[in-house]
């Protein structure tokens, strides 16, 4: 898969940046020069071939690396795994999403596999154990303050590691692992043609067919890094361990929670799920807009909802051969219902703050309430949609409704009297409400999420807003007129804008350096003479997204760039903090003028790595989410 050239610079210093200059070559090389055996990796890396092992080894510890053996020479040929790469750059918020959702045993387990890469199960253990062992003996602590382990136990570790491999934040390793999407494609239909189709591919249905064994080879390769969670599943979820672990008490026979769950496979190698991971963050975000656009108590409702809809959803895009939907399967859309998330809402949460009271005759329940069963449709760009059902809903208020509500003191009951399921159904009617439309309500009391078309308002919201940053207000609105109106000669444009010439002409070059704005010449006759060419303006969408994510990664790249510098030039006075007796105690330790220089760098780097993390945002936005 092709790469562009600033996203593959950027994974590159990354690697530079926490695994060292040797890894980073390696790198550097494979990208360039595309699958590579070691000798040829040598050859074009100016290193010696035990240099390249070693840095291949770093690599393919942290899975940041493909490789194939071919069957006839035996020789393996690496290529990049550049996914991997730059999710190494969210792992900061991974750990605050796991640490906010599974407390700081989960963190410091999932920092532990960020740190070590791959690792095996009985490996991991073995670390924990010697360093409990460590805590726990008081002649290796008379002098310094003895640790607070946050696992004590390897009962407590294997318990934290159920919990995250039932999430899928983690999964395990397997033969195809380290293959490429792409060869594992070609492995797939390979096998389906030796064992279905020797004869050859036949007719239309044949072809349908085919293709229906390769998605399913393809789901097969793909489940076998949830083993160990079919395995758990098994013995029942976490929560049914939990009720029966209550059971027994109730009958006199207590058990500790850890006891709880089954050991787990110690020969097992597991790594990091950074596709579920990327879904947390996602939830994330949503319940972050929800916050900034509704209220607080109404985003926490909204965080429960998308828990309990993203349990089964192990990645935000489909794959469009893995996860095509029959229409059948297409209709069954996951929902929860009102009691299901009210279930999980805590007591201690007032549901009754951020709701409004309306009187009762200012309310049409049938446009409040109104159920859709599916999905919106992708609208058809630069057509005009007709919106005459929403107007023909809006207007609908009828007597009945009136009549039930005089029976409640004349329509006008207190928030704080209604129920605590009518209050959490009125935030989900918020949600269901909003102009971005955060929920929909599919069924009596269901409610669900469409992503796709939630994710394309969001990404067109963010778009407009740098627009506007960009280019200002005139900005902002010549692209929505272009959008509307597709492409337009500069009269037709002028005439709608309503602005003189000069200031036209002026803000649509600004736009087209920036990217927002292009052109098409349109020749008058045969000889397409550009002094009697008509040029039209127009917006693509698609492009503009594809130019800010290139601009976006040279923006990091420049970063880490400029953090390279300042780590230069103050190498005296950070090898210096780097000191055993210094570190911990610079103040003391370091002159004046020393320390001033190593606060200065220490808050350049916050604030650049700070400005990587907000682009990166940005990034997930557009093309992760």
């Amino acid at each position: 898969m092709a790469v562009i050239k600033e996203k593959a610079e950027f994974c590159t210093l990354m690697v530079d940046e926490l695994y060292g200059q040797l890894p980073a070559r390696v790198y550097a090389t494979l990208f360039q020069r595309g699958k590579l055996s070691i000798r040829l990796i040598s050859q074009f890396s100016k290193l010696n071939a035990r240099q390249v092992k070693n840095g291949l080894c770093v690599l393919q510890q942290h899975n940041l690396l493909f490789y194939t053996v071919d069957a006839n020479s035996g020789e393996a040929e690496y290529s990049v795994n550049h996914d991997y790469a730059y999710n190494l750059v969210r792992a900061g918020k991974i750990l605050e999403m796991v640490d906010n959702s599974y407390g700081p045993a989960g963190r410091d387990v999932m920092q532990n596999l960020l740190l070590l890469g791959q690792t095996r199960i009985s490996d991991l253990v073995a670390a924990y154990q010697a360093k409990i062992n460590l805590a726990n003996n008081d002649d290796a602590w008379l002098n310094d303050k003895k640790p607070e382990l946050v696992i004590k136990s390897t009962a407590q570790l294997n318990s934290v590691l159920c919990r995250l491999i039932e999430a899928e934040l983690i999964d395990v390793i397997h033969s195809k692992t380290f293959q490429s999407a792409h060869e594992i494609e070609k492995q797939v239909h390979r096998e389906v043609m030796d064992v279905y189709f020797p004869n050859g591919i036949k007719g239309t249905k044949a072809k349908v067919e085919f293709e229906q064994k390769v998605a399913e080879g393809l789901r097969k390769v793909r489940e076998e890094s949830k083993s160990l969670k079919r395995k758990l599943a098994q013995n029942g979820g976490a929560s049914k361990r939990r009720k029966l672990a209550v059971g027994n008490e109730t009958n006199g026979a207590p058990e500790e929670e850890e006891d709880l769950d089954p050991a787990l496979d110690p020969r097992q190698v597991i790594r990091i799920n950074y596709e579920k991971c990327i879904v947390e963050l996602r939830s994330r975000r949503l319940v972050q807009y929800v916050n900034e656009t509704i209220g607080e108590t109404t985003g926490y409702v909204y965080g429960q909802l998308l828990k309990q809809l993203t349990k089964n959803i192990s990645r935000c895009r489909p794959d469009p051969l893995m996860d095509t939907l029959t229409p059948e399967e297409a209709k069954e859309t996951p929902s929860v219902t009102t009691n299901e998330i009210l279930d999980k809402v805590k007591t201690s949460i007032d549901l009754t703050l951020g709701i409004g009271k309306m009187p009762s005759k200012s309310i049409s329940k049938s446009a409040a309430e109104r159920l859709t069963p599916f999905a919106p449709k992708d609208k058809i760009p630069f057509m005009n949609q007709d919106d005459s059902d929403d107007d023909d809903e809006d207007g609908d208020y009828s007597d009945s409704d009136e009549e039930m509500d005089t029976k409640k003191e004349n329509g006008d009951v207190s928030v704080a009297r209604m129920s605590r399921p009518e209050q959490l159904r009125q935030h989900l009617l918020l949600l269901a409400e909003s102009q971005a439309g955060f929920v929909r309500h599919c069924g009596e009391d269901e409610w669900t999420v469409d992503f796709k078309p939630l994710m394309e308002k969001l990404r067109a919201t963010e778009l407009d807003s740098i627009i506007e940053q960009t280019c200002g207000r005139q900005g902002l609105r010549l692209t929505r007129i272009l959008r509307t109106k597709g492409k337009l000669g500069e009269q037709a444009l002028q005439s709608l804008s309503l602005m003189r010439k000069v200031d036209l002409q002026q803000k649509m070059l600004e736009m087209r350096l920036a990217g927002f704005a292009h052109t098409q010449e349109v020749p008058r006759d045969n000889k397409a003479d550009p002094k009697k060419s008509i040029f039209l303006w127009y917006c693509d969408t698609e492009q503009a997204y594809g130019g800010l994510i290139a601009k976006c990664y040279a923006t990091m790249v420049h970063c880490l760039q400029v953090l390279e510098v300042r780590r230069q030039k103050e190498k005296a006075v950070l090898s210096l903090a780097k000191r055993t007796n210094v570190k911990g105690k610079e103040k003391d330790m370091m002159r004046d003028e020393s320390y001033a220089r190593f606060a200065k760098f220490l808050k350049d780097e916050k604030l650049l790595m700070a400005e990587v993390m907000r682009i990166d945002d940005t990034l997930a936005l557009l093309q992760d989410f």
